[in-house]
């Protein structure tokens, strides 16, 4: 497999002669991204499908029992017999400490014997049964103070139990949560109820208004709304994701007025970026500077999603505020550049430019996108879908303003 070389496509330019190693160490340098198309014996596969084969195929080599190694000295059919020796005699009784100089051993009987193992093994009995006593005592004392101890934690407070945000105080416990949260809640998983107490703060509702022009030549004010995820903050700024569709304006508006609403007051922004390749995305960026003690959402890559994990989609649907629904990853969509998340999470009008967040952990995988739509003879139930972190974390994707 080493010698086998693969050839990359991106967007019709093609790359040829890598091995798997040079595909690796690229993936790690960000030279290349889990969304190029790759050759394998005549068919175009996306990256990350051929990763995970071969991932899986070398985990399984790994798993496998050794064979069997052949005997280092196979039998000789012609070797002379071994004689077998005689059995060592038995060693001698030992002596017996109250001899006098001189005297001769007595001579063991069978009645002896045994009476001299019964007198040893009453010892040997009392001290086996009083050590077993003394680990089932510690046992005993171990449990309960274990079970005490818990109940005491566990009652103690709601605190250490299930991390709290509260972004309006600039005190984040989810991001920076204190050392007894950690160790509570590290095999936790969160709930829809957390996950909408925790990240529903990130998520904030975008206004774009305009004046336009109708066919009768009028002027009109018209407009459109939507959600986005705050990303990071530096200097100063903070920074929002969102879809393109939902700042887009008509060629011949005029007036054009953005607002978002973050941290319970309405802050115009501008777009500074969009997404390439007709990706459907936009970011944003206000001013804001009291955002030291509020980190960037934690976030997923396609590599790590799988279809039946848990999601919650939180969005400004239909414009009237940040609300949540919930669903499960129902499989991943092919497309020009590469996939989306399918989702089973309902989707409304408003919710574009939301988070979609794994549930099991709070970590955004995706900003949604598309509605699942109606059309003639044809019935669409929670078919929706985002576009993946992996678009929105590399700069291979965006392109300045």
């Amino acid at each position: 497999m080493s010698d086998t070389t693969y050839t990359l496509e991106w967007r019709g330019t093609k790359k040829s002669g890598f091995s798997y190693a040079d595909i690796e160490a690229g993936l790690a340098a960000g030279d290349l991204h889990s969304l190029y198309k790759i050759n394998v014996d005549g068919k175009w596969l996306v990256l990350r499908d051929f990763l995970e084969q071969h991932r899986a195929a070398a985990q399984a080599r790994h798993s496998a029992p050794p064979a069997q190694e052949s005997p280092p000295f196979p039998e000789q059919p012609h070797a002379a017999p071994v004689q077998q020796q005689a059995p060592m005699p038995p060693l001698p009784p030992p002596l017996h400490q109250g001899m006098q100089p001189g005297q001769q051993m007595p001579q063991s009987s069978p009645v002896n014997s045994t009476a001299r193992k019964s007198v040893w093994l009453w010892p040997v009995v009392i001290i086996s049964a009083t050590v077993c006593l003394l680990v089932i005592v510690v046992v005993v004392y171990v449990t309960v103070m274990s079970r005490s101890s818990g109940r005491h934690v566990s009652g103690s407070s709601s605190d250490t139990s299930v991390p709290t945000t509260s972004i309006k105080t600039g005190r984040s416990s989810d991001v920076q949560p204190n050392k007894s949260a950690q160790s509570s809640t590290a095999h936790h998983n969160l709930t829809n109820e957390e996950i909408a107490d925790l990240k529903s703060p990130y998520v904030v509702k975008i206004s774009t208004m305009w004046v336009g022009v109708d066919k009768e030549g009028k002027e009109t004010r018209s407009g459109s709304s939507g959600s986005g995820v705050l990303i990071k903050h530096e200097n100063g700024h903070a920074y929002f994701v969102t879809n393109r569709h939902v700042v887009g304006v008509p060629k011949n508006a005029k007036e054009v007025e953005y607002s978002l609403n973050f941290m319970g007051d309405d802050h115009p922004f501008e777009v500074i970026k969009r997404g390439r390749y007709d990706l459907d995305l936009a970011m944003l960026r206000i001013k804001y500077s009291d955002v030291t003690n509020q980190p960037p959402l934690n976030s997923v890559r396609l590599e790590d999603l799988k279809p039946g994990q848990e999601c919650v989609a939180i969005g400004n649907a239909l414009g009237e505020g940040i609300s949540v629904t919930t669903g499960v990853i129902s499989a991943f969509d092919e497309w020009e550049e590469g996939k989306y998340i399918r989702t089973s999470a309902p989707i409304s009008s408003g919710n574009s430019g939301g988070g979609l967040f794994r549930t099991k952990d709070g970590a955004l995988i995706g900003i949604m996108t598309l509605g699942s739509g109606t059309g003639p003879n044809l019935v669409v139930q929670n078919v929706n879908r985002a576009i993946p972190m992996d678009y929105v974390l590399l700069d291979l994707f965006w392109e300045n303003l």
